[in-house]
């Protein structure tokens, strides 16, 4: 296994309230909201809460869960206690590898994506109101890409009540890359040019580089994360 990582906080924003992380063979990454540099604050803690969790015990999935609805009951915890946080909450993304699957776990619109051999899918359902209407056809994938309301989420971390996250497990083959990304990065690049840049012949880190790279030349809109992993 082969990884690259890289961060951005854009051309257009002052501040990245992007976080990442990695345990032994389980990686992470959160895009944060709120003012104040809530955001920030809320991606942090997020994903220190889920890297406590052992990625290689038994009962993985049902462990996950658990952490998930802690960290979310983090953020209530501190944005209760520090009054300008509250109203902050944040994304998460996740992928534990193994020999021959990956676990991918996904909260809000940060994505999961698998290329294998020049071709490129998404392993993840952004939870949000404009994907809800591709969903039901209300609107093309085009149409969706420019909408003015494609940040507005239906599912995040720092909300009340239980956790509505997913988590599906992908058979993977030597070979494979996956692709964890902030929406910084989706909507700058399209799946056509994201899967040109990953079936370059580059190294994980010179790929993650280069997704980084174009985004920011394409306008930068927003911080930008992205984690490469090659199988």
């Amino acid at each position: 296994m082969e990884t690259g990582m890289a961060t951005d906080r854009g051309r257009c924003r002052e501040l990245n309230e992007d976080s990442f992380g990695w345990k032994d063979n389980l990686f992470v990454l959160a895009d944060g909201m709120g003012g104040h540099n809530a955001g920030e604050v809320a991606s942090a803690l997020a994903v220190e809460e889920i890297l406590r969790i052992d990625p290689n015990q038994d009962e993985f999935i049902p462990s996950l869960r658990l952490f998930l609805n802690q960290a979310n009951q983090v953020l209530l915890d501190y944005a209760e206690q520090h009054p300008e946080c509250r109203g902050m909450g944040t994304t998460i993304a996740l992928v534990k590898v193994e020999t021959d699957k990956i676990t991918v776990a996904h909260v809000g619109d940060s994505r999961v994506y698998l290329w294998r051999q020049a071709e490129l899918t998404q392993l993840t359902r952004d939870h949000s109101v404009v994907e809800e209407l591709v969903r039901v056809g209300g609107l093309t994938e085009e149409e969706a890409q420019n909408h003015p309301h494609r940040n507005l989420l239906t599912k995040a971390l720092g909300t009340q009540g239980e956790v509505g996250v997913e988590i599906n497990e992908v058979a993977v083959d030597q070979g494979d890359r996956v692709l964890l990304c902030t929406d910084g990065l989706t909507s700058m690049l399209g799946k056509e040019e994201i899967n040109q840049i990953l079936s370059a012949n580059l190294s994980a880190q010179e790929i993650a580089d280069t997704l980084v790279t174009e985004a920011n030349q394409r306008g930068g809109a927003d911080n930008i994360t992205v984690i490469v992993i090659k199988i």
